[in-house]
Formats: structure tokens, sequence, C-alpha cells
């Protein structure tokens, strides 16, 4: 049985804010902070949203940036300095690694050069992910269905559980973790079990974070990145397509402005890219006062 359409839009926050964008815009525009001696580590950075972020830290003046993933990034830091160069910034210190987030030792190993290179950390963008193939429970391929949860779940916590110390040592940092999460936390989709499973547990995961390094600073939140035409996304069913209209740069500059000061009024919330941010920054009040966009057991009480 799937969920109520009546009730989808609502339980998911599509439309939290009244306007919704699938394509970047001027007031998230990087090009609009310094973040000069900053330093920022990207998971799944050679392809989609993951690259054009690290295009859009270029741009907003960060001066170390590190990239993982498994594919081949051979041509992405070019991309980076040319990025920095057209802004009219210093050229950034570009680490590449080849990276298996599942690997307690590939991580530990990156962030172990990170530490020794960057000697600081300010801002980790979880974005790493793995979908499985649309199939039923019980025709599910156990091996994929698994990998998911090895990427999307295993992945952010290996990677947290290694920058974590950098973040907290790094004085007047950022110490900002973002998870890249999903609207399909929220629903229910048939076929669609792990990855729903996985993109909602790391919702609550971020709220772990939170309690338990809260007092050193650390501030997490889980963003949805939209609705994009990545390779990832390719692995839905056709039928599904039509919905991938948004854009990889939407993304990428919402990420550097979430993540660009400090935000403590979206400890352990959920964030949408596709929301307009002026509009959602404006709500903050509300937002706080009725502690929203946060996971939780509605048992019917007041």
């Amino acid at each position: 049985m799937s969920q109520n359409p009546k009730s989808s839009k609502q339980n998911s926050g599509a439309d939290f804010t009244k306007t919704i964008h699938h394509d970047t815009y001027d007031f998230v525009k990087p090009e609009q902070w310094d973040l000069t001696g900053r330093a920022v580590f990207i998971t799944g950075a050679s392809k989609g949203i993951g690259r054009d972020n690290a295009i859009s830290f270029a741009r907003a003046g960060a001066s170390y940036i590190a990239l993982g993933a498994r594919s081949d990034m051979t041509d992405l830091k070019t991309a980076v300095l040319a990025a920095a160069e057209k802004a009219g910034r210093k050229q950034p210190e570009v680490l590449l690694f080849k990276l298996d987030v599942t690997s307690k030792d590939s991580v530990a190993s990156a962030v172990q050069t990170i530490t020794s290179s960057f000697k600081r950390l300010d801002i980790v963008i979880n974005n790493a992910g793995y979908l499985e193939g649309r199939t039923a429970l019980a025709e599910s391929d156990v091996d994929a269905w698994w990998r998911t949860y090895e990427v999307n779940t295993l992945g952010p916590y290996l990677v947290a559980r290694y920058t974590i110390p950098l973040l907290k040592s790094s004085s007047d940092g950022l110490k900002t973790i973002l998870n890249v999460a999903s609207i399909g936390g929220h629903l229910f989709a048939p076929g669609g079990s792990s990855y729903g499973i996985t993109k909602f547990a790391l919702l609550r995961f971020g709220e772990f974070i939170n309690v338990e390094h809260g007092a050193d600073g650390l501030l997490s939140y889980g963003v949805h990145p939209g609705a994009v035409p990545t390779e990832l996304a390719s692995g839905l069913p056709e039928a599904y397509h039509h919905l991938l209209k948004d854009k990889p740069e939407l993304a990428a500059d919402s990420f550097v402005w979430l993540t660009a000061k400090r935000r403590e009024w979206l400890l352990g919330r959920y964030v949408s890219v596709t929301w307009d941010m002026e509009e959602f920054e404006g709500m903050r009040e509300k937002v706080e006062e009725g502690d929203l966009l946060k996971v939780r057991l509605d048992v019917g009480r007041d």
C-alpha cells in the first residue's frame, strides 16, 4: 500500500516554502561569500552534485578543498582552479582522494592527509550515495539492498567518525556536517525500501551528531538535493524520469549557502534545496518555535 497522496506533500515538506526552485538563483550564488581560510571535504565528488559543489566552493573562495570519490577525477582539479580564477579568488589547495566511504581504512587515510595538509576542517559534505534497483523486498537482490545501506549509512558514519575530531580542533571553525538526505526518506515508494530507509536514518544520525558533539560546537543537518538527473538517479524506473527536473547547480550553490556561516537554528532539521532560501530564512522563528522539520513520532497529543 502506498502513501496517501493527499498527505504526501505535507508529510514530505515538498512545498514548505511558497516559492520552489529547480535551478540556482541569485540569493544562493556562492560569490557572495568569502571563505578565505576555510577548508571543506566533499565525498562523492567525481560527478553530478558533488562535482558542481566543489566548483561552487571554489567560487566562494574556499582556501582548501578536499575531494573524494571512487570514480576518476582527473580533470576536476583543473575545473576547480579555473572556477576560482574566474570568480577572482585565490587558487585553493586541492586534494584528490580515491575514496571508498564504506572502508574504514580508506576514510581514515583521507582524513589523516587532510589533517596533515590543511591542519583544519570547517565543512563536511556527506554526498556519496547509492540507489538500489526498484524491486519489492521479496524479489530484491540481497547484496544490492545491503550495498545501499553500506554507502548511505555506514559511509556517512565513517566520514563523520574520522572528521569530527578535526572539525572540533579547528579554531574559529564552522564545524558543520551537511548530510545529503532525500525526500525519499519521507515517502513510501514501492520498491525503494533500502534507499528510503537509509535516507530516513541519515536524518536521525545527524541529530545524534548534535546531541553527542553539540557541546563542542558541531552542527549537522540533512539536506535534500532536489530531483537531479544524475547517474545515480538514472537507476530509477523510466516512469520517474520526468520528475528529474532540478539542476545540480541548485544543490551545489545551496550547499554553500547553507554551510558558509554557522546556522545553529538548522540543528537536526531536514532542508530541501528546492525551497526558496530567502523565504525559508524568514520562517526561522516559526521553525524554531514549532521545532519543525525533524523526524518525530506523532502520538496524537497537543
